[in-house]
């Protein structure tokens, strides 16, 4: 976005009441620049690689807290230890040979010491099974080590190839599993929204979009199967779980959608919103609600049929609860189990949240140049009510204890060496005389 039209955004209001920086994205993509109201500005160098989280989702029950980058879905403990890439790539592997076993479930099937839980395809003499890999390296990601690959049946195990596959295969009464040889095929992500279904205590599918490739995935928390639930969808910003239900909004279009993972069947919800962005839904499945980009909070029936707002007005799908200045750029939203609503302000740098009854926005953090928030997109409201995480761009997930304490840095992966991370660190260090900053980067 230009400077002539983020001036004309800003307008004198803002820029009065804060010396302010805008920090945007050149026509070019390929760097930032930090523009002062005085006109002096700076490039800052980008790169794709570097970390920037983008998806962030948690469960509680299961005690983990799950983020993107754009190249991999890490995972850590509630507390942040722990830490570690969960999925780094989609793995297809095909075994060819003789005597895989007597049916799928006769076959166990290790693949880098992981357990390759999902086959996709089964016979005596080939089978494939597809996992996500959780490692993602630049020097590991198009290839796999085939003697770190094993198939286990009821008559013995065999690590990677036969080099005397021809010689074994005539062997009259072996019955061990032969393997002539494995295909693999390694598949980069672009992972970006993440979602679990916080109400199941034993929910283990985490839905994920992946922005390169038009595609939702679902990953078993505990096995790594992997499977495709949705195609040739883009810009998908907002996901939402309950039961089989997936929710998707797609910002490009302006609609939400129904994925039943059962059936397979996608169901319209909504559409002709503004750039829908963060979804969440109630715990019995009736309600939807979404952040907007351009500062609108929605009430959505998820059934997608009218219904009547509190004052009896007449039905509607989508019922408007608030709003607020379109230069915030709302993203994420969340619901806690008291019937309040919090969401990010990723522009000016605002956690906010709303009682449903009274609909009055109330910001609990940043906003000023003493609180400053490096970009926030995420937040999710833990069902004690005791706390609020919030997740910043450049790497960082806060917990904001309730009411009122000074956030908790849960994780921190804001490199320094790197333009972004040296960014962050400098807004962090500003005193509260410095210009406010004022983001306008997507």
């Amino acid at each position: 976005m230009g400077w002539r039209l983020l001036r004309a955004l800003l307008g004198s209001t803002f820029v009065l009441a804060h010396r302010s920086t805008v920090y945007y994205r050149d026509s070019t993509n390929t760097h930032l620049v930090a523009r002062d109201t005085d006109q002096t500005s700076v490039a800052i160098g980008d790169d794709p690689s570097w970390t920037k989280l983008l998806g962030f989702t948690v469960h509680e029950a299961g005690a983990r807290l799950y983020w993107s980058d754009g190249n991999a879905i890490w995972r850590a403990n509630l507390d942040g230890s722990d830490r570690h890439i969960f999925v780094g790539a989609m793995v297809h592997v095909t075994w060819t040979g003789a005597n895989f076993g007597f049916g799928i479930h006769d076959v166990a099937l290790r693949v880098e010491g992981v357990p390759c839980v999902r086959i996709t395809a089964w016979s005596r003499t080939q089978l494939t099974c597809v996992m996500a890999r959780p490692a993602w390296t630049l020097a590991s990601t198009t290839s796999l080590d085939l003697s770190a690959i094993s198939m286990t049946t009821s008559a013995g195990t065999t690590n990677g190839v036969q080099a005397n596959y021809d010689s074994l295969v005539l062997t009259p009464g072996l019955a061990m599993p032969l393997v002539q040889s494995i295909a693999t095929r390694v598949t980069l992500l672009n992972p970006h929204t993440l979602a679990i279904d916080h109400y199941d205590p034993s929910a283990h599918w985490l839905v994920f979009s992946d922005d390169a490739n038009g595609r939702v995935y679902r990953v078993d928390v505990h096995t790594y199967a992997m499977q495709d639930l949705l195609t040739s969808v883009w810009a998908v910003h907002g996901l939402a779980v309950v039961g089989p239900s997936v929710y998707f909004s797609a910002e490009a279009n302006g609609t939400i959608a129904r994925l039943d993972t059962t059936s397979g069947a996608v169901t319209p919800v909504v559409s002709g919103l503004a750039s829908p962005r963060g979804l969440c839904v109630d715990v019995m499945n009736t309600t939807l609600y979404v952040a907007a980009k351009g500062g609108t909070i929605w009430a959505v029936a998820s059934s997608g049929l009218p219904v009547h707002g509190p004052s009896r007005s007449a039905p509607t799908v989508a019922r408007r609860l608030l709003a607020v200045s379109s230069l915030a750029r709302l993203n994420g939203i969340a619901l806690s189990h008291d019937g309040r609503l919090y969401w990010s302000e990723a522009n000016t740098n605002v956690v906010a949240r709303t009682s449903l009854v009274q609909l009055r926005r109330e910001v609990l953090f940043g906003g000023t140049p003493q609180s400053v928030l490096s970009w926030p997109r995420h937040v999710y409201a833990l069902a004690s009510g005791a706390g609020v995480y919030c997740t910043e761009y450049a790497g960082r997930i806060r917990l904001l204890a309730l009411p009122g304490a000074a956030p908790t840095t849960v994780v921190n992966a804001a490199m320094a060496t790197t333009s972004i991370g040296q960014l962050d660190g400098a807004v962090a260090a500003r005193p509260p005389s410095a210009p406010l900053p004022f983001y306008a980067l997507e």
